[in-house]
């Protein structure tokens, strides 16, 4: 992991990584690292998110970032990594300029890159580097609507449009390998631009089977069911790269990762965690078809 921390904020997130025994690399900042703070409704399922201020990242940071990524890919103090996942928002002042220049210094033989970002993506894309792009519904759209005029005005409306098709073009356009779509609780997508083939994954409704997926301890601990998505996303990317990683079968890979996040959905909190025969519950009530 390779991170921007300053502050006291920066402190906090530094012990957290400590604890969690996460191997990481710390740029220093001046500025304290911003928080995002995300508050359920229980009654209604809706989401709020404050995040906090942050200041304008300075070019002499952003040239340190670069060069440590540019080192880490190319192995000038250790291992040459197996793959790179590039997730998540920038800070301001930290481009995708940036993101770019350090992506297109891998080893291409040795270092898949797994991008699930949306936020100043232009430049990654444009780099054609990316091996496997995973995004939500409304930000394939908003990427597309932005690069190709027949989808002008069409990234809020993500239900009316064949996101197969959506996902196979924008993995087209831009050399992408793979292309995974989520949309929630519906139906996510995955294209393989290489195989010119695609997959439809249909996703079980947690609510009606509750009784087969969580447990009575569960049940009783938490009593009322709240689904919670919050970082179902990157339940759904963690899990999906690292099995590809064990075995290149992304089409289950990308399954379990969604089985990964929806199991983690039935667990109130904290965020990003989930049962693991749980997991292996949904993932048998997963259909996928091959479009």
């Amino acid at each position: 992991m390779l991170v921007i921390l300053g502050g006291p904020t920066g402190e906090q997130i530094e012990a957290m990584e400590l604890e969690q025994g996460i191997k990481y690399q710390t740029v220093k900042s001046q500025l304290p690292t911003r928080t995002c703070t995300t508050c359920l409704d229980a009654s209604t399922g809706d989401m709020t998110e404050m995040i906090g201020v942050s200041g304008l990242i300075d070019s002499q940071t952003e040239s340190q970032y670069i060069q440590q990524g540019i080192s880490i890919l190319q192995g000038t103090t250790q291992l040459v990594p197996r793959a790179l996942a590039l997730c998540g928002t920038f800070p301001p002042g930290l481009s995708g300029h940036a993101m770019a220049q350090i992506i297109s210094s891998r080893i291409a033989s040795k270092t898949l890159v797994f991008v699930d970002a949306v936020k100043d993506i232009h430049p990654v894309l444009a780099a054609r580097c990316i091996d496997i792009l995973k995004v939500n519904s409304t930000e394939v759209l908003s990427i597309l609507s932005t690069v190709d005029c027949e989808h002008y005005g069409e990234a809020r409306s993500p239900r009316h449009i064949d996101l197969a098709q959506a996902a196979m073009k924008l993995g087209t356009m831009f050399d992408i390998g793979i292309v995974a779509v989520t949309d929630g609780p519906s139906t996510a997508y995955l294209s393989d631009t290489k195989q010119n083939s695609c997959w439809a994954f249909q996703i079980p409704d947690l609510l009606a089977h509750r009784d087969h997926l969580v447990d009575e301890t569960t049940k009783s601990k938490f009593g009322h069911l709240l689904l919670n998505p919050l970082g179902a996303g990157d339940t759904c990317s963690a899990v999906m790269l690292n099995l590809y990683l064990e075995k290149p079968d992304v089409v289950e890979a990308f399954a379990q990762g969604l089985a990964a996040a929806s199991a983690s959905c039935l667990v109130p909190m904290p965020n990003c965690i989930f049962d693991l025969s749980t997991m292996q519950k949904i993932r048998k009530l997963i259909t996928i078809t091959k479009l």
